[in-house]
């Protein structure tokens, strides 16, 4: 297998500066490449993977802090017959929270007509059940089943519901190359799977709808930045196969924007990314919340060539509101060139916190 260099510069150096870290790295680390298998390529000069997909896709156990959380979330861009919809759904155990253990949430962004619905509930420590060491989660309105290589997920809400398989196509992507980086101030585990092969039911006022497309899964655990302000995560699915993740985070004083970058063959890229926030453009506010959150933005990746346009598709009232707060969970698509090549394609936007356009 062939292992490019990695390019680390800027913020990306401080993230995998915490990932290499030995005291930080967990028991075990994987030996073995498999496409959703039990490991992973290491990253470039050999720093090896803290997470094992295999086994943690199972809850984890909890940190001291209060705000220690335990997330697993997918976005998917699928169609049905003429129409594209952005499915969204996401599990979150919160353990050492007061008045709650966990949150469920789905949303349904209907891309060619240009609306949305979400739904979200908090769960008592009776109503979330999430085994360890598999990915077997049982809530009052969600089933989430399966392995590294295959998953189900069955979800309700009071507009409709989703009945939905996924099949891992690519490697997985640790994010940082390790699965561990810091996030603000804090150390955070997290990978993906990138790329998964989607078709199900998907029930909307009482209309089936059968669809077929592409997912990203998101799996992260840790706790929450002591000093944080905002930030914004984005994932990218490039035409060549890259894909990139890239976060934005954003504290006291600090800033880090930075970029994984997964190639097909399974190696990685670390790079910086210029702060999202100093080309975020067109300013949606809600009439919910107050929230006010940009819509479009410019993506700056000097060390790989890349800069993109990234702009809200459907319609920008994508905005989820949940008893921690409110968060912008939107569709949206990216043109502009990567690598010196004219590039185009979906994504989504997650953004939480004092954004103020």
């Amino acid at each position: 297998m062939i292992k490019r260099r990695t390019v680390i510069t800027g913020a990306a150096a401080a993230a995998v500066a915490a990932a290499a870290t030995p005291s930080a790295a967990r028991a075990a680390t994987p030996s073995a490449t498999s496409y959703g298998g039990s490991a992973t390529l290491p990253a470039g000069k050999g720093i090896p993977a803290v997470v094992d997909p295999a086994v943690d896709l199972g809850s984890q156990t909890p940190g001291p802090e209060i705000t220690w959380s335990d997330s697993i979330y997918f976005t998917s861009m699928v169609k049905a017959g003429r129409q594209e919809f952005g499915v969204l759904a996401h599990a979150l155990a919160a353990p050492n929270a007061q008045g709650l253990a966990g949150i469920y949430a789905l949303s349904v962004t209907d891309k060619t007509n240009g609306w949305y619905k979400s739904h979200s509930t908090t769960l008592t420590a009776e109503q979330f059940h999430w085994s360890r060491g598999k990915l077997d989660i049982t809530l009052p309105e969600l089933t989430w089943t399966g392995d590294n290589t295959r998953m189900t997920v069955k979800a309700t809400a009071p507009w409709g519901s989703l009945d939905a398989q996924f099949e891992v196509t690519g490697p997985v992507m640790n994010y940082a190359g390790t699965g561990l980086f810091k996030l603000v101030d804090v150390q955070n585990y997290e990978f993906a799977f990138p790329a998964m092969r989607t078709s199900g039911t998907l029930v909307i006022e009482g209309r089936k709808h059968a669809i077929t497309g592409t997912a990203w899964l998101d799996r992260q655990w840790g706790p929450l930045p002591q000093a944080f302000q905002r930030w914004t995560w984005m994932n990218l699915d490039l035409p060549g196969g890259d894909k990139v993740a890239i976060w934005d985070a954003v504290g006291t004083g600090t800033e880090n924007a930075w970029a994984t970058v997964l190639h097909p063959d399974g190696s990685y890229d670390l790079a910086a990314v210029e702060p999202l926030a100093n080309h975020a453009a067109e300013p949606w506010t809600s009439p919910t919340t107050g929230a006010k959150y940009p819509t479009r933005w410019r993506i700056t990746i000097p060390s790989l060539h890349a800069r993109l346009d990234v702009k809200v598709t459907g319609t920008p009232e994508q905005e989820l509101v949940l008893v921690a707060g409110s968060r912008l969970e939107a569709t949206a698509a990216f043109t502009g060139t990567y690598n010196g090549r004219n590039v185009r394609g979906e994504n989504y936007v997650e953004m939480i916190g004092a954004w103020q356009g």
